[in-house]
C-alpha cells in the first residue's frame, strides 16, 4: 500500500510532504518563473513595435508605387491623345490626296481639249500651241512630283500609324500589367490589413495576459503572506501543543499521586480536583483538536489555492509559448512578405527601365527586337506572378499545418494530464475509502467492546446496589429489634473513623460524633459521605472502587469513541467532497472531449473549404480570428 501511494503522488500530497524551507523554495521558483514570463512579454512588446515600424514602412512603399502607377496611367493617356492626333492628320492627308487626284483628272481633260484645239488651229497658231504645250508639260511634271511626294508622305504616315498602333498595343499591355500589379498590391494590402487585425488581437491578448499576470502576482503575494501567517500560527499551535502535552504529563503524575492518596483524608477534595483537572484536560484536548483541525483546514485551503495558482501559471506558460509561436510565425510571414515586396519593387524598377528602353528603341525603329523583349518580359512577369501565388499558397498551407500540429500536441498533452489526474484521483479515493473502512471497522469493534464492558459494569453495579439494599434492610431490622440503648452505640459505630491522632484527641471538643441519629437517617440511610466511609470499611468496598475506576475508564473510552465518530464524520464529508470533485472532473473531461470533437470537425471543414475555395477559406480564417 505504501509503495502504491508513494508511486502516485498528487501535487497536493507533494505540497503536504514538503517542509517549510521547501515550500519557500517552491514559491521562490514560481516567482522567478513569473519574472521570466514578464521579461518575455517585454521582449514580445519590443518585437511588436518593430513589426509595426516595418508595416508602416511597407505602407509608405505601397503609396509610392501607387503614385508611380498613376503617373504611368497619365503618360499612357497622353500617348493615346497623340495617337488620336496622328489619325486625324492621316485622314486630312487622305483628303488632300483625293483632291490632287481630281485635279489630275481635270488636267488630263484640259490636255485632251488642248490637243483638239491644236488640230483645229495648227495652221493659225503653231507657236502659241508649242508654248502652251511646254507650259502644260511643266505643269504635269510638277503635278507628278507633288503626287510622288504625297504618296511618299502617305507611306510614311501609314508606317507611323502602324508603329503607333503597335505602341498603343504595347501601352495597353503595360496598362493591363500595371492593373494586375495594382490588384496584387490591393490583395497584399488586404493581407496586411488582416495581419494588422491579427496583431491587434495579439496585443489585446498580451495586455489581457499581463493583467492576469498582475492578478496572479497579487494573489501570490497574498498567498505568501497567508502562508507565512499560517506557518506562524502552526508554530504557535505546536508550542501550545507542547505546553499542553507537558501539562497533561504533569496532570497524569498528579493523578497517579492522587490515586495513591485516594485512601487518605482529603479524598473528596482530591476527587473534586481530579474531576476539575479531567474537565480542564478534556477542554484543553478539545481546544487542541479544534485548533489542529482548523490548522489542517487552513493548510488544505492554502494547498488547494497553491495548486490552482500552479495550474494558472501552467496555463499562462502554455499561452505564452503559443503566443511566442504565433509571433515567430508572424515574423516569418512579415519577412517573407517583405522579401516578396522587395523582389516585386526590384522587378517593377527593372520592368520600368526595360519599358523605357523598349520605347526608346521603338523611336529608333527597332520594332522586332522590342517586340521580342516585351514578350519575354510579359512571360517573366506571368511566371513571377505564378511563383508568387504558389509561394503564398505554400506559406498559408505550412502555417495551417503548423497550427494544426501545435493544437493537436496541446490537446494530446491535456488528455494525458487529465488521464494521469484521473488515475491519481481514483487511487487516492480508493486508498481513502480503504482507510476509512478499516478505521470504521476498528471503531465498531471498539464500540462493541465498550458496550460489553458497560453492560458488565451496569450488571455489577446492580448487584452491588442489591447487596447494599439487602445490607441496609438487615441493619434497619436489627436496629428496630434492638432497644433504644443499643441504638446509641450503633450510631457511634457509624461515625467516620479517624485516621490521625489529632482527630482522636479532638473528639471531646467536637459534638458531631456523640449526636444521636434520627429514625429517618436509620430508615432512609445515612448521607453519602457516611455511606462511602462505611462501604470503604466493608470488604466489598474494593469491588465498588474498581467499578468506579472502570466506569471512569468507560467514560474516557466513550469520549474517545465520540471524538473518533466526529473524526469519521469529517472524513466522510471530505470523501463526499472528493467524490463530487471527481464527478466535476469527469464532467469537465466530457466537455473537453466534446469541444475537441467540434474543433476537429471545424478544422476538417476549414481544410476542405480552403482546398476547394481558398478565398472562402481565408474569409473563414478571418471569422475565426475575429
Amino acid at each position: 500500500m505504501a509503495a502504491s501511494t508513494s508511486g502516485t503522488m498528487t501535487p497536493r500530497s507533494k505540497v503536504d510532504a514538503l517542509s517549510r524551507d521547501d515550500l519557500i523554495r517552491f514559491v521562490k521558483k514560481q516567482i522567478d518563473k513569473l519574472k521570466a514570463t514578464k521579461c518575455e512579454n517585454e521582449k514580445l512588446k519590443i518585437e511588436l513595435e518593430e513589426v509595426r515600424k516595418h508595416f508602416t514602412e511597407s505602407k509608405k512603399r505601397l503609396c509610392d508605387e501607387q503614385e508611380k502607377s498613376t503617373k504611368q496611367t497619365g503618360e499612357i493617356q497622353q500617348l493615346n491623345e497623340k495617337c488620336n492626333d496622328l489619325e486625324i492628320k492621316c485622314s486630312e492627308l487622305a483628303l488632300k490626296v483625293e483632291k490632287l487626284e481630281t485635279r489630275l483628272k481635270e488636267h488630263q481633260e484640259m490636255s485632251e481639249e488642248t490637243e483638239s484645239n491644236k488640230l483645229c488651229n495648227e495652221s493659225n497658231s503653231n507657236d502659241v500651241v508649242n508654248v502652251r504645250m511646254v507650259q502644260l508639260q511643266n505643269e504635269l511634271a510638277s503635278v507628278k512630283n507633288l503626287l510622288r511626294k504625297q504618296t511618299e508622305e502617305c507611306d510614311k504616315q501609314t508606317k507611323e500609324k502602324e508603329n503607333l498602333t503597335i505602341t498603343v498595343a504595347d501601352l495597353r499591355s503595360l496598362l493591363d500589367d500595371t492593373s494586375a500589379q495594382l490588384e496584387s498590391y490591393k490583395e497584399k494590402k488586404s493581407m496586411e490589413n488582416v495581419i494588422t487585425l491579427e496583431m491587434a488581437d495579439f496585443e489585446k491578448t498580451v495586455e489581457r495576459l499581463q493583467k492576469e499576470l498582475k492578478e496572479v502576482n497579487l494573489a501570490k503575494t497574498s498567498l505568501i503572506s497567508e502562508l507565512e501567517a499560517s506557518m506562524k500560527e502552526m508554530d504557535n499551535i505546536r508550542e501550545e501543543k507542547d505546553l499542553l502535552n507537558n501539562n497533561i504529563v504533569e496532570l497524569n503524575v498528579v493523578l497517579k499521586k492522587l490515586k495513591e492518596e485516594m485512601e487518605g483524608r482529603f479524598f473528596r477534595n482530591k476527587k473534586v480536583e481530579l474531576t476539575l483537572n479531567e474537565k480542564e484536560r478534556k477542554d484543553l484536548m478539545e481546544q487542541l483538536e479544534k485548533q489542529v483541525s482548523a490548522g489542517n483546514k487552513e493548510r488544505d485551503q492554502l494547498i488547494a489555492v497553491i495548486g490552482a495558482n500552479e495550474e494558472k501559471i501552467r496555463d499562462l506558460e502554455t499561452l505564452n509559448s503559443s503566443l511566442n509561436r504565433q509571433l515567430v510565425l508572424l515574423c516569418s510571414q512579415r519577412e517573407s512578405l517583405q522579401r516578396q515586396f522587395d523582389d516585386l519593387s526590384e522587378e517593377h524598377s527593372t520592368f520600368k527601365t526595360r519599358a523605357l528602353y523598349v520605347l526608346e528603341q521603338k523611336k529608333s525603329d527597332d520594332n522586332e527586337s522590342s517586340k521580342k523583349e516585351i514578350e519575354i518580359l510579359e512571360e517573366t512577369v506571368r511566371q513571377q506572378k505564378k511563383t508568387i501565388d504558389n509561394l503564398t499558397l505554400l506559406e498559408q498551407r505550412q502555417e495551417f499545418e503548423l497550427r494544426f500540429n501545435s493544437e493537436a500536441k496541446v490537446n494530446n498533452e491535456l488528455l494525458v494530464q487529465i488521464d494521469t489526474n484521473l488515475i491519481s484521483h481514483n487511487e487516492e479515493k480508493e486508498n481513502l475509502l480503504r482507510a476509512a473502512r478499516q478505521e470504521r471497522e476498528g471503531l465498531e469493534e471498539e464500540v462493541g467492546r465498550l458496550r460489553r464492558t458497560l453492560d458488565e459494569e451496569v450488571a455489577r453495579r446492580k448487584e452491588i446496589e442489591k447487596i447494599q439494599a439487602a445490607v441496609a434492610a438487615q441493619n434497619v431490622t436489627i436496629q428496630l429489634q434492638k432497644p433504644s440503648k443499643d441504638i446509641l452505640p450503633y450510631s457511634n459505630c457509624l461515625v467516620r473513623p479517624s485516621i490521625e491522632t489529632a482527630d482522636t484527641e479532638n473528639k471531646d471538643v467536637r459534638n458531631d460524633g456523640n449526636e444521636e441519629k434520627s429514625l429517618e437517617e436509620v430508615i432512609y440511610g445515612e448521607s453519602e459521605e457516611l455511606i462511602i466511609t462505611d462501604i470503604r470499611n466493608q470488604p466489598e468496598s474494593l469491588t465498588t472502587s474498581q467499578g468506579a475506576i472502570q466506569l471512569e475508564h468507560t467514560r474516557e473510552l466513550l469520549n474517545e469513541s465520540e471524538a473518533t465518530n466526529a473524526r469519521l464524520t469529517e472524513q466522510t464529508k471530505l470523501l463526499k467532497e472528493e467524490i463530487r470533485r471527481m464527478e466535476r472532473d469527469r464532467e469537465r473531461e466530457n466537455h473537453l472531449s466534446n469541444t475537441e470533437y467540434l474543433k476537429n470537425v471545424i478544422m476538417k471543414l476549414y481544410k476542405e473549404t480552403y482546398i476547394q475555395m481558398p478565398h472562402e477559406g481565408s474569409a473563414l480564417r478571418r471569422d475565426f480570428t475575429c
